[in-house]
């Protein structure tokens, strides 16, 4: 069975392939720039991903699953809790067209 593979030239154009809104592509970007940023903030602390799960109240493989860009596995509710907890401010824009 021969496979084939697709090049897509942009995110934007591989997200619309995977039928993606351009608002649920907004929202995975918008997560993967929170998710990077709460990371260099539990780095920055000294935390380990085990206390910062303490902290909040979940479990260390939550934080890894997190902090390896598993976006869709990921609430904003899970992130907003982090930010709080580590003290994070969070501000949501759209990206400028």
């Amino acid at each position: 069975m021969k496979q084939t593979s697709t090049r897509y030239k942009s995110s934007k154009e591989f997200g619309k392939a995977l039928g993606l809104s351009d608002l649920d592509m907004e929202m995975s970007r918008q997560k993967i720039k929170l998710i990077e940023r709460l990371k260099v903030a539990r780095i920055k602390q000294g935390l380990s991903q085990a206390a910062l799960a303490k902290r909040i109240g979940s479990l260390q493989p939550a934080i890894a699953r997190m902090e390896s860009g598993m976006v869709s596995q990921v609430s904003m509710d899970f992130l907003l809790k982090i930010a709080l907890v580590m003290g994070v401010p969070v501000t949501i824009a759209k990206k400028a067209a």
